[in-house]
């Protein structure tokens, strides 16, 4: 109960920082970093197409190349005064917990911007305890954006090869629990962006693209969470290739 009610108590923090927390990632990307997005309306019209008002459990599911694609496109989605009319287009992030428990500044801003701390290969009750939170998020309609690769790629495209099952795992096991929330492929690329990097280059502009997919599974356990891992990636790779085809 107690899980429950810290994880409802930071959805209300996140919803009441919100206009503070997406005008400083704005004045951060925007004034400081002087980031542009070349298709921005476009891009947000097509997740509403997508979504819906008031969309059911979402799980986002971008492509990684920096360590602030999320903040990128958690801003990108959805202006501010949407996200705090729907929860559900402000989605929630798994950041691992060690690149940022250190610093009480990130921790704050982590908190507010509805982030769930992960610690890769961890003790299995930490791990029983993330996927209950996951759960109870989508029961609530919340989004999740999680990163299919696992890590940034170290090649600068979509990681067709190496790549993790922790999403397939999470989507089929949430199945198993009778939700069945929507997976939305989003890509995401700096014009300029050739690798893997910390952060954009300064003035990066950033295309963006999403598109509503179905992963499914006949089989159950590791081979299910596979599949649908692998569905995910080439969903993404083929979204890249049609960005590098322009």
């Amino acid at each position: 109960m107690f899980k429950r009610l810290g994880l409802w108590v930071q959805h209300l923090f996140a919803q009441v920082f919100i206009p503070f927390t997406f005008a400083a990632a704005f004045l951060m990307m925007k004034g400081v970093m002087g980031y542009r997005w070349e298709n921005l309306s476009e891009f947000r019209k097509k997740i509403r197409d997508i979504v819906g008002i008031n969309p059911r459990p979402l799980i986002v599911c971008p492509n990684h190349l920096t360590m602030i694609d999320s903040l990128v496109l958690a801003w990108a989605m959805t202006p501010f005064w949407r996200a705090l009319k729907t929860p559900g287009l402000f989605p929630w992030n798994t950041p691992e917990k060690t690149n940022y428990s250190h610093n009480p500044f990130l921790r704050f801003f982590t908190y507010i911007g509805k982030c769930l701390p992960v610690i890769r290969q961890g003790p299995r009750e930490k791990t029983n305890l993330f996927m209950y939170k996951i759960g109870l998020l989508l029961k609530w309609g919340q989004s999740l954006m999680m990163f299919p690769e696992g890590a940034r790629s170290l090649t600068g495209r979509v990681d067709t090869a190496n790549y993790a099952y922790g999403v397939g795992k999470i989507i089929d096991t949430v199945r198993q629990d009778g939700l069945n929330p929507r997976v939305l492929l989003v890509y995401l690329r700096g014009r300029g962006q050739k690798g893997k990097s910390t952060i954009p280059r300064r003035r990066e502009v950033f295309y963006m693209d999403a598109r509503l997919v179905d992963p499914q599974s006949e089989s159950s356990g590791m081979r299910a969470s596979r599949d649908i891992s692998t569905q995910i990636i080439k969903g993404l790779a083929s979204m890249e290739n049609l960005y590098f085809a322009r």
